[in-house]
């Protein structure tokens, strides 16, 4: 193949990916690994292919090869970062863009480490690179609002997040989170009972309310109001809501609805150990491993790093039906 088709087969590929067309990528990818099979770019092609799939457990296996045989590829790096990010392996995110920026200096690399630096706590470093790439980025507005969140100073969070509306009038996960850091501000009386009001009129809570909500309320001790309300909300929660719930409960030792919450969403948390963990520890406080052990066993097909957690969990019921 010459070098002017495989270069325009880079580009397609490229564009396809980045417009979300995923079935015309694996066509081209079909191709490339028919003519070009141990090249880089289409290796480091099909990486990011899994990665638009989301099938992370062959793009795991995959990355790990490809920084061994490539390991001069600042993309491949930034990849692999992108994967460790989503599977909330900080650590390992961090160390790979680290990388990526090493070998190839770039405000992409630059703007993925700032985004993992934020969930590391190293909020300092992550705020100079934020700031240094928002020009090019917009998403880094929203990305320093999480931050400055963090850092407990919502009048900044609020400031990033008019940076980013003003960027993207009627953008509706930035207004979300403008609303729910608004929320944020108010002492836990007034925005208890804001809400209140609006479910004494028939509004239903938005969700950029409803987790601030629940907060307020577990932070005036108010878990049987609490139990009342999520439960209530159960069936129609999404994912991230209903995560964050779950830590929220957890943190607060509600255990059984932070159990509730935490196995009703984990498949969506998978691949997050911290996670599986603390769902594990509430179901021994809540006597529910019965449970859980079945859950898994569901998951574990696709999921296979699963099977130790049963075996585990599985020991564990023993020992404690034993004594």
């Amino acid at each position: 193949m010459s070098k002017a088709v495989l270069t325009s087969l880079h580009r397609n590929m490229r564009n396809a990916l980045s417009g979300g067309r995923v079935g015309e990528a694996r066509d081209i990818l079909d191709r490339l690994k028919r003519e070009d099979p141990l090249g880089r770019e289409t290796r480091g092609f099909e990486l990011e292919y899994y990665l638009a799939l989301d099938r992370l457990v062959e793009a795991e296996s995959l990355a790990s090869q490809l920084c061994q045989l490539f390991p001069d590829s600042g993309r491949i790096w930034l990849l692999s970062g992108k994967l460790a990010y989503r599977q909330k392996r900080y650590d390992d995110a961090e160390n790979c863009f680290r990388e990526s920026n090493r070998v190839y200096p770039s405000d992409h690399a630059q703007h993925w480490l700032g985004k993992t630096l934020t969930q590391t706590g190293s909020l300092d470093e992550a705020e100079a690179l934020l700031v240094s790439v928002r020009e090019r980025f917009d998403s880094a507005f929203m990305d320093l609002a999480w931050l400055y969140e963090r850092k407990g100073d919502v009048i900044a969070a609020i400031a990033a997040c008019d940076a980013f509306l003003a960027l993207h009038p009627g953008h509706a996960y930035a207004a979300e989170q403008r609303v729910r850091l608004k929320a944020r501000g108010l002492e836990p009386e007034m925005l208890i009972d804001e809400v209140e009001k609006l479910a004494e009129f028939g509004e239903e809570i938005p969700d950029s309310l409803f987790a601030e909500y629940i907060e307020k309320l577990l932070e005036t001790g108010q878990s049987g109001r609490v139990r009342e309300q999520v439960r209530a909300r159960l069936d129609s929660l999404n994912p991230r809501l209903g995560s964050k719930l779950a830590w929220s409960c957890y943190k607060s030792q509600v255990y059984d609805l932070a159990c509730d919450l935490f196995i009703k969403f984990v498949e969506e948390n998978i691949s997050n150990f911290k996670y599986l963990n603390a769902l594990e520890a509430g179901a021994v406080k809540c006597n529910r491993l019965e449970e859980l052990i079945e859950a898994y066993t569901r998951l574990a097909p696709s999921m296979p790093k699963l099977h130790g957690r049963v075996r585990s969990l599985q020991n564990r019921l023993s020992r404690t039906v034993s004594q």
